[in-house]
């Protein structure tokens, strides 16, 4: 945190504080009327208990996991596990919905992974462990799945997306504070207690919080109106983002390989866009497939939370 860095490094802690935040801003929310039920349903919005915890379970093991793949591998097959998502989720539409993907898809799609991955792999080294591997590879089926939920529980229990946030948010924030004490001190060898906090320190905290209530919020609403792998596609503009305002505030430096990875990576962002519109829609999952789903999640779910 900070330009210089406040050597905060208890991530499931942060993460705990980020949903927390979010639980206060969708009460405030409610209070305000800002997150109406849909005026389609006569009932108010309910998410079945087997529902919240599922989703809890695989959005924290999707959190864990990545950072746990960060700590164990190397920067290289971390990039690659993140960029291991799109193919996941696009594996899963399909089976369980029966989303097909033209031939323009396929081609923008791989045309922003090689973009992607030109910016953000700038130098290749493999030494990882059986361990960090299959950690990698957790990350990839929990952080899939997570994204899938997200749409999967709107559509299914007929709620809106700052409903559902104001649903899971407050048992997320609460579980991940819970399980904060023994990740973090395993990361880091020490306890957030131990922080020596400072006013910067203290200010990047909230800015970092209320950041991730638009962050939180934002991916449910896109979520709930796009698929998964749309998301997942429009998503990867963050890292071309992150580039161009570290080389125009923090003095960074873009290479011609990161350069290139940008055109390439917009380029694909843009021509999914144009053909995921000329394409057929998806179908909207049945109560059939919705079940389906929940079989697979609740499969993976006990290997995606290691």
């Amino acid at each position: 945190m900070g330009s210089q860095g406040y050597g905060f490094r208890f991530v499931v802690t942060l993460n705990a504080l980020h949903y927390l935040t979010t639980t206060v801003w969708t009460v405030v929310a409610k209070r305000v009327g800002l997150a109406k039920q849909d005026a389609a349903s006569s009932k108010p919005a309910h998410v079945p208990l087997a529902s919240v915890v599922l989703f809890t379970a695989v959005s924290n093991a999707s959190i864990i996991s990545l950072n746990t793949s960060l700590m164990l591998n190397s920067i290289t097959l971390y990039q690659i596990a993140k960029l291991g998502i799109i193919p996941c989720t696009c594996v899963v539409e399909y089976l369980l919905y029966g989303r097909v993907f033209t031939a323009k898809m396929v081609g923008a799609i791989a045309m922003t992974l090689v973009g992607v991955s030109l910016v953000a792999l700038t130098e290749v080294s493999l030494n990882d462990s059986a361990l960090g591997v299959f950690v990698a590879l957790c990350s990839v089926v929990s952080s899939s799945g997570q994204q899938l939920l997200v749409r999967h529980l709107q559509l299914k229990h007929n709620v809106s997306a700052g409903q559902l946030l104001g649903v899971v948010a407050p048992a997320q924030g609460a579980s991940l504070l819970v399980l904060s004490p023994f990740f973090d001190h395993a990361s880091t060898g020490q306890y957030v207690t131990d922080f020596a906090w400072t006013q910067g320190a203290i200010i990047c905290l909230v800015l970092s919080c209320s950041a991730a209530v638009l962050v939180n919020v934002s991916q449910f609403l896109v979520l709930g109106r796009f698929t998964a792998v749309t998301y997942q596609v429009l998503g990867h503009a963050k890292t071309i983002c992150v580039l161009v305002v570290g080389y125009i505030f923090f003095g960074g430096v873009i290479t011609a390989q990161q350069f290139l990875g940008m055109c390439m990576a917009v380029g694909g962002m843009m021509a999914y866009s144009r053909a995921s519109q000329a394409a057929a829609p998806a179908p909207a999952p049945s109560k059939e497939e919705s079940e389906s789903l929940d079989d697979l999640l609740k499969k993976n779910k006990g290997a995606a939370a290691v």
